[in-house]
């Protein structure tokens, strides 16, 4: 989200900002409230001037004559996913970018002078059976979009109008909000640059995949926003330059809730089984999501399509992730949304089963089984369990009979999971 224009992102999150020469991922950039943890607690620069200079005296002092090395030197075990630990966080963050988008692939199909669908699809590539270098690809559905009629979006203008009420209010959230959702889940969730890295890795690449899909979505789709619809919306925000259909920061928001909250039912530690961190993950999306039609931005219906997309796109980073045969691809279908519907996470998903629900006409489920072959990475495989590890308990050495082992250990004195809404 952080290609929201008046976004001012402070930290930059460091290293990611590299991912700012490769389109959506420069989304990086905004993870400002983690500024820190890119410039590892100001630690200092070692090529600076001083550093430099003295180090070349240094080596005329202590290098002596030049010597051949003959010792014997092991080479590094190519395409190791161990080696990943060895890098930087800029350059991983280089590698998991390949990894997502060049499994992507985007098209629109017109429909009419004005109308089409726009679509992403997962490729999956196989080895080739005759032997050759050359593997075998094919696509699946991963995602679909048309755009409401301009009736619907009309309808929806009264909504809009509606909440200006809440600005007021409103107001600090929604400014705070220009950045990462990331800086509003850990107030659920104890994310922290200094305990939780590889979590904060993780969610930042998610987040990257979003904004990369987003916004060819949205250019494609090309949908005006409330601003060009009637003078009195007067938006308390610049409104981006981008279309407004699906809202971005709903997109992000509502894909890294999902892939923190299978994260944290992943590691299998009390108290992640009780329902409720996922409600409340969720709830937040919502929150980030409804605030951008408060600031008079964005159209319900654009939150909506963002949930739909983030939802989904959430499952299929958790699967390249994790492992996965099949795709659940979902698509909406913006001309039979209901112009009077307000925007409402609960239709959509149920964090207790994990899964995505069918709303209505406007939206539906695809499914299409990978046989023989699975969707994960083996880079984005050992992020996630660098990620999951930061979350397992770690048991003081008496409650192993004095082993002081320092394993960690999956759940807690009982693993099967609540269903104790706790609101």
């Amino acid at each position: 989200m952080a290609f929201q224009e008046t976004a001012h992102p402070e930290g930059g999150f460091g290293g990611f900002g590299g991912f700012g020469g490769f389109g959506g991922f420069g989304g990086f950039g905004g993870f400002g409230g983690f500024g820190g943890f890119g410039g590892f607690g100001g630690a200092p620069s070692f090529d600076a001037p001083l550093v430099v200079n003295s180090l070349i005296t240094n080596h005329d002092g202590i290098a002596g004559t030049w010597q051949t090395v003959t010792s014997a030197i092991q080479e590094n075990c190519p395409e190791y996913d161990a080696f990943l630990g060895r890098l930087s966080p800029e350059v991983r963050q280089s590698i998991y970018a390949l990894e997502l988008a060049s499994r992507l692939g985007f098209t629109f199909k017109f429909e009419g002078a004005c109308s089409g669908t726009a679509q992403v699809w997962h490729l999956n590539v196989t080895s080739n059976p005759d032997g050759t270098d050359k593997p075998l690809a094919a696509y699946a559905t991963l995602a679909r979009m048309s755009r409401p009629t301009m009736a619907i979006f009309k309808k929806q203008l009264d909504l809009v109008a509606n909440y200006a009420d809440l600005r007021q209010d409103r107001a600090a959230e929604i400014i705070a909000q220009l950045s990462t959702p990331v800086e509003f889940l850990r107030s659920i969730a104890f994310i922290a640059p200094a305990r939780t890295p590889y979590t904060i890795e993780l969610l930042a690449t998610a987040q990257g995949l979003a904004n990369l899909v987003e916004m060819r979505i949205k250019y494609a789709l090309a949908c005006k926003r409330p601003i060009e619809f009637s003078p009195q919306i007067q938006p308390m925000i610049l409104t981006p330059t981008h279309g407004t259909l699906p809202s971005g920061h709903s997109t992000e928001a509502f894909m890294l809730a999902r892939v923190l909250w299978l994260l944290l039912r992943d590691a299998g530690v009390v108290p992640y089984g009780d329902t409720i961190w996922g409600k409340m993950f969720m709830r937040q999306a919502s929150r980030i999501a409804v605030n951008r039609t408060v600031a008079g931005v964005h159209f319900p219906v654009d939150s909506e399509a963002g949930a739909i997309l983030g939802l989904t796109l959430g499952a299929y980073f958790a699967g390249r992730c994790k492992g996965s045969n099949e795709i659940r691809g979902w698509a909406f279908h913006g001309d039979q949304y209901p112009d009077s519907r307000d925007f409402d996470w609960t239709q959509l998903y149920d964090p207790a089963t994990h899964m995505q629900k069918e709303p209505g006409t406007w939206a539906d489920e695809t499914t299409t089984s990978l046989t023989g072959t699975t969707i994960q990475s083996k880079p984005l495989a050992w992020l996630w369990n660098r990620a999951k590890q930061e979350w397992l308990d770690l048991r003081e050495p008496c409650a192993n009979g004095g082993s002081g082992s320092g394993t960690p250990e999956v759940g807690g004195d009982d693993d099967a999971p609540s269903e104790n809404d706790g609101s």
